[in-house]
């Protein structure tokens, strides 16, 4: 796992969201030179390598994460996780709690609901994706997979999937650690909603609503490395 580490002082991991790598938080952890602060590109993202051809859940990048500890003698730490990056929080917290000592989730993902409306989209993608194998239509992704699917190279399609589709509920109701959640009030990737949601799950969390979209924390890194030091330190 390729990483890149700036400052000296108590650890902090950064955990990025889908489509982006360690180098989003730059700007933020620049402003916290007196914390160690990791950046971390997950597998099959910015100078990592990719992931096995059958993808991988999330289950596998939290022991990933638990590797890159290890290798790091990195015992306790805080960790900060953006959208993706949470749904690994999350796991490797509920799994490993003596090895987290807080989270800040920012835009967390990774509740699901049963859904009609969702089971009808996915039968519908299924029924054109037999089709399009009989030759009677074609491209059924671009048509039917969502924005972040198709972005995807193949290599990454299968662990889309699996990460997607992994409802984190009962490892959410396992954390005990103190932990943050912050969300943008006009965050239409992931609305307040899932973060309230997620608020109720986690006892022992509190949940502060910002001005900002699903990338609040790039757009004003100041006030997000503000946050993240007063939650340090609280």
């Amino acid at each position: 796992m390729y990483f890149q580490k700036f400052g000296e002082g108590s650890p902090i991991l950064y955990l990025h969201g889908w489509g982006s790598d360690g180098s989003i938080f730059q700007s933020v952890v620049a402003r916290l030179p007196n914390y160690t602060n990791y950046l971390v590109d997950f597998v099959g993202f910015g100078k990592s390598d990719k992931p096995p051809i059958e993808g991988w859940n999330v289950l596998d990048y939290a022991n990933d994460v638990l590797r890159f500890l290890d290798d790091q003698n990195l015992q306790q730490v805080i960790i900060v996780g953006h959208s993706f990056g949470c749904r690994v929080a999350m796991v490797l917290e509920s799994l490993y709690p003596n090895r987290v000592s807080k989270l800040l989730l920012v835009a967390p993902a990774g509740l699901r609901k049963p859904s009609f409306k969702r089971w009808c989209k996915v039968t519908k993608y299924k029924i054109h994706k037999f089709l399009c194998k009989m030759g009677v239509c074609q491209n059924v992704s671009a048509r039917y997979g969502s924005v972040d699917y198709n972005a995807c190279e193949n290599g990454l399609k299968n662990t889309f999937v699996k990460v997607v589709n992994q409802d984190l509920t009962a490892f959410a109701k396992k954390i005990a650690c103190p932990t943050l959640i912050v969300n943008g009030n006009n965050d239409t990737q992931t609305p307040l909603k899932h973060a309230q949601n997620l608020q109720k799950l986690i006892k022992t969390s509190s949940l502060v609503e910002i001005d900002g979209d699903h990338f609040a924390f790039f757009h004003n890194p100041q006030a997000f490395a503000q946050t993240i030091k007063l939650f340090e330190e609280s």
